[in-house]
């Protein structure tokens, strides 16, 4: 990964946590300790994080298919 990727990535990733921390901040059960920080966060993360991540990794690619026949 290049080092504008990282950033990128740190970049997008601190909002993506500012954003689960406010809708976390609106729950019932409130994150005092770090058993209840980590419950919540793993929960927010399956929730909407990974399945968005696994929908871009399961689309059809645009480019076309290699060829993996012998020649």
């Amino acid at each position: 990964m290049t080092p504008e990727d990282r950033e990128e990535l740190l970049q997008c990733s601190q909002r993506i946590a500012e954003i689960l921390y406010q809708d976390a901040c609106k729950q019932e059960h409130p994150m005092i300790n770090l058993g209840a920080i980590e419950s919540t966060i793993r929960s927010q993360i399956q929730a909407y994080v990974t399945p968005a991540i696994g929908e871009f990794f399961v689309k059809p690619s645009a480019a076309p298919a290699r060829d993996t026949s012998e020649r």
